[in-house]
């Protein structure tokens, strides 16, 4: 009996460092992996970022065939000097608080389109914006860059339509309120921290700028 109570105890002993062994290697192995994929590297020396735009209100009466009304059109541009190596980047576009009942409706993101255009180390890419690389959230809309390979310099350009009036013309009620001073619009430029890297303080200038739209109201009086 009592051998057989040693048996048993040894057996449970061998399985047990059999399974943190195993764990051991699994965890190395992951490390091992992890250490040996690619990471993003990047250093921003300097940065400018130039956000302008057009507001046209929304025409709430009788449809007019042809007259296209309630669009925000949005140009960005950002120019940074330093390197790029694999990295993603985020375009953030903060929007008037006044718009925040209308951003919260389902058809608002898709009401949301646009181009980008990319320059770097490997050519110019121009691409749509599609629905994937859109996000939502309150106020304010990131639109997903696609990773970066660049020296020296890199370019950012992002044309971006809102069709807020196709969102509006659901609903009997106005969702944007009057700003007296005009509609203030935030862009920001974000790319993945890398552990060593200032980007988000670049050494001289910014990626973010801000636009102020010339109306007061989002409709036509």
């Amino acid at each position: 009996m009592f051998r057989k109570l040693i048996m048993v105890s040894l057996s449970v002993l061998l399985l047990s460092s059999s399974f943190v062994f195993s764990s051991s290697i699994s965890a190395n192995a992951q490390s091992t992996n992890q250490e040996l994929k690619p990471q993003p590297r990047t250093l921003i020396l300097t940065a400018s970022g130039d956000l302008d735009g057009t507001f046209v209100p929304y025409y709430e009466k009788a449809d007019i065939p042809g007259l296209e009304t309630g669009y925000i059109d949005l140009h960005y541009h950002s120019f940074n000097t330093g390197f790029v190596d694999g990295d993603h980047a985020y375009l953030t576009i903060e929007l008037p608080r006044e718009f925040s009942t209308l951003a919260k409706q389902a058809s608002f993101k898709e009401n949301i389109s646009g181009t980008m255009q990319r320059k770097g180390l490997l050519g110019d890419r121009t691409f749509t914006i599609t629905q994937d690389d859109l996000t939502v959230s309150g106020t304010r809309i990131a639109v997903k860059i696609p990773r970066e390979l660049w020296i020296i310099s890199g370019e950012i350009m992002a044309d971006i339509s809102i069709n807020y009036g196709n969102v509006q013309k659901n609903y009997p009620i106005r969702l944007v309120q009057n700003n007296s001073e005009g509609f203030l619009f935030k862009s920001a430029l974000r790319r993945s921290m890398a552990p060593w890297d200032p980007i988000q303080y670049p050494l001289l200038g910014t990626n973010s700028d801000t636009w102020q739209s010339p109306y007061t109201t989002a409709y036509w009086e």
